[in-house]
């Protein structure tokens, strides 16, 4: 009987190394690359402000 598992934690991949090993279960493993999926374009939203001009004022800043 064959059945493939996706194995997501270490743990669980111990476990079944240790089942290997008591001759309970045969693993044959196969290296797979994770799917990545479609590449999705990363839009960048931004605000442009001008400042020119602008003078800080720090005891204003300070009394807030």
């Amino acid at each position: 009987m064959t059945f493939t598992v996706e194995v997501l934690d270490n743990h669980a991949l111990n476990v079944l190394l240790e089942l290997e090993q008591m001759h309970v279960i045969r693993l044959s493993r196969q290296q797979t690359k994770p799917s990545a999926g479609p590449v999705k374009k990363k839009e960048f939203k931004a605000t442009r402000l001008d400042t020119r001009g602008f003078k800080f004022n720090r005891e204003e800043a300070n009394e807030r």
